[in-house]
């Protein structure tokens, strides 16, 4: 049966995108619920779905306002877990959904795109990269040019200090309420499974869970391969987001940078757009090809135990859905 509301292979809208997990909310007993605002005064939504006596996921995505496939891979994740009922991860865990950290940026790349003119806005309206405004784990400032930058013209401008931003500090309340045992964040792009530490190249202590998850998660994809790495393998950051759940609430937390450049880049118009540089016109293909992986990782976790998970049998199902935005 077709669905109502059927996201990929086309970038929608906020409007769009918030219509779309409110539906997912009602048809799946979820809550939602106002979390904060926008450094220009958007709505910052939550939703929380599953087994409230479970384990806690947290799951986002538009941190960053141009890597919109991001958000779009979550959606359809989050969705082929509720369908799968009992067999899927939400009967065992309670997943909190934060799918549009970055409304300002989203919303102007999609205004941009209409009229048909570049599109890369990453920050929020005040200039913040958001995933580089979560306390840093050392004072070191890495040399390469996306670690984090004290210039306000960077993209990726770390904010006059931790937690300026009003979006970052909505997530950070959540994570501190819910203290997930896993998190994962979406992106854009490079097909990998990152996890922390971003600030520096010393192991984490718990690589070896880490790496079990991401080859779970990897077994499953049925086209395109990831790679699993240490953030900091890929580039070095600070203020990363992941390494400060994993550092001070002992989250488990992953990236997902989902999708390669597009094939679209042959056309010179897409060329020229940033925008196509991270989010591919087969959106279809890419999102189809990580949903499996998503589902799989959620599932291995439950299944050693991240979390204390709850057993199968007897779980509680949701709360019925109640909307708590207004």
């Amino acid at each position: 049966m077709a669905r109502p509301l059927d996201l990929p292979g086309r970038y929608a809208e906020l409007p769009q995108l918030e219509a779309a997990w409110t539906h997912l909310a009602r048809v799946h007993g979820g809550r939602v619920m106002t979390v904060g605002t926008s450094a220009s005064g958007a709505p910052l939504r939550r939703y929380d779905f599953g087994n409230p006596r479970g384990p806690t996921f947290l799951l986002t995505s538009l941190l960053h306002g141009v890597e919109v496939i991001g958000g779009l891979a979550l959606l359809d994740a989050v969705r082929s877990v509720l369908e799968r009922g009992r067999a899927g991860a939400a009967a065992r865990a309670r997943l909190v959904v934060v799918p549009v950290v970055n409304p300002d940026a989203f919303a102007e790349n999609l205004e941009r795109l209409r009229g048909e003119r570049p599109a890369a806005r990453r920050c929020n309206a005040r200039g913040v990269d958001l995933n580089r405004n979560f306390a840093p784990l050392s004072s070191a400032r890495p040399l390469h040019p996306f670690a984090g930058s004290r210039r306000r013209w960077s993209p990726h401008y770390t904010g006059p200090h931790a937690f300026s931003e009003p979006e970052s500090r909505a997530l950070r309340d959540v994570a501190l309420e819910t203290r997930p045992a896993l998190a994962l964040g979406f992106h854009s792009c490079g097909n990998l499974l990152l996890y922390p530490w971003a600030h520096t190249g010393a192991p984490n202590p718990r690589a070896p869970l880490y790496q079990a998850l991401g080859d779970a998660f990897c077994r499953a994809l049925p086209r395109e391969p990831y790679a699993v790495r240490q953030a900091a393998h890929w580039y070095p950051t600070v203020g990363d987001m992941d390494d400060w759940l994993d550092a001070n609430l002992g989250t488990l937390a992953f990236t997902v940078e989902v999708s390669r450049p597009s094939r679209s880049l042959r056309d010179l118009r897409r060329l020229l757009n940033p925008f196509w540089w991270l989010n591919p016109w087969e959106a279809d293909e890419a999102i189809g090809n990580v949903v499996p992986g998503v589902g799989a990782l959620l599932g291995a976790a439950l299944d050693r135990g991240v979390g204390n998970a709850a057993p199968l049998p007897g779980a509680e199902p949701a709360e019925p859905f109640a909307d708590a935005a207004e």
